[in-house]
């Protein structure tokens, strides 16, 4: 029995269906596990059985470090410290058990700054007849995570997806009742990964990288981009139409022969000098044989549209227009 299953069986047994919505837990010994066997729990088959999920919601907070945990969900928001995280994760999780997060790639493990990374590429579907509207699964919005596990705890926990689909208003004509998207502001710079600003990249270069055939590109905004020569076309379009735009670093640049994530603050610099933070993005690349196979770029397009970033992204040059979006968007 390995450590995980053997924590899963002692987590189960103190646990009831009243516990698993308590939202006054507080834990603050350490599981023994490492990130390997936080991810091997969580995943563990019995907290997938009819009623469980709430289980596996308690768990996850439990796993949190008590004090300097941060958890940014891209609906709701930041959370700091356990008690912050469980009084959001358990009660908003819970009202949500008709949606299934379904893996997209292979998990990824990172080590970088004396801590271990994961990262995770999921899409989120609706299971339709747990709501009412007929049989199936409808697809919502892709989406990744990337956890941090240092000391025994996890202590950065960050799910970014477009929130879009659950912004529209249903068959019925009623919107989903959640929060206004959050600010993208408050992410501090990470000290030592370069920022990227759009004007100073060789983007035709960068699409040299991509396998001539089998890659392909993923945007929330135009789509997806399969073989070097669409990719190169689509880069060579869009980019130069973004204005002065950098990408802020909020975390270490996470790589290995595998694969490559950054996480992000999107910012349009204008032209009084002013840095107005856009959108809070991750973007992943995995290679093999020395090419770049896949690359997807993940951000809220809700925070995008905001008043105050649409009026900042014309005043830094931005000249992209539904046009430009619908050319891709409707190939």
């Amino acid at each position: 029995m390995s450590a995980a299953t053997d924590h899963v069986g002692r987590f189960l047994a103190t646990m009831n269906e009243n516990e698993a919505r308590r939202v006054d837990r507080y834990i603050v010994v350490p599981s023994g596990l490492d990130l390997h066997g936080m991810h091997e729990a969580l995943a563990d088959p019995r907290l997938a059985e009819p009623g469980h999920r709430p289980y596996g919601i308690q768990l996850m907070a439990d796993f949190m470090a008590p004090e300097g945990s941060r958890y940014f969900d891209s609906i709701y928001g930041s959370f700091f410290g356990q008690s912050a995280i469980r009084n959001w994760l358990v009660p908003a999780m819970g009202e949500i058990e008709f949606i299934d997060f379904v893996p997209q790639q292979e998990p990824v493990v990172f080590e970088a700054e004396g801590a271990s990374w994961w990262l995770d590429e999921w899409q989120m579907f609706m299971d339709l007849a747990a709501i009412g509207m007929g049989e199936g699964k409808a697809p919502l919005s892709k989406g990744v995570s990337v956890r941090r596990c240092r000391d025994g705890w996890l202590d950065w926990a960050c799910d970014v997806y477009d929130t879009m689909s659950f912004r529209q208003p249903s068959p019925t004509g009623e919107a989903a009742p959640i929060p206004a998207p959050p600010t993208p502001a408050g992410w501090p710079a990470h000290p030592t990964a370069p920022v990227a600003r759009a004007r100073e990249v060789d983007f035709d270069r960068d699409c040299d990288q991509f396998h001539p055939t089998d890659s392909v590109y993923i945007d929330p905004i135009f789509g997806e981009f399969h073989g070097q020569d669409e990719i190169r076309a689509w880069i060579l379009d869009v980019m130069p139409k973004t204005g002065d735009i950098e990408f802020v670093p909020v975390g270490p640049e996470l790589r290995n022969d595998h694969a490559y994530v950054q996480e992000w603050v999107q910012m349009a610099i204008t032209p009084s000098g002013a840095r107005v933070p856009m959108t809070r993005g991750t973007s992943v690349r995995r290679y093999r044989d020395g090419w770049t196979v896949y690359a997807a770029d993940y951000f809220d397009v809700a925070t995008v549209l905001a008043p105050e970033v649409m009026k900042a992204s014309i005043e830094c040059g931005s000249t992209i227009s539904e046009a430009d979006i619908a050319k891709y968007r409707n190939r």
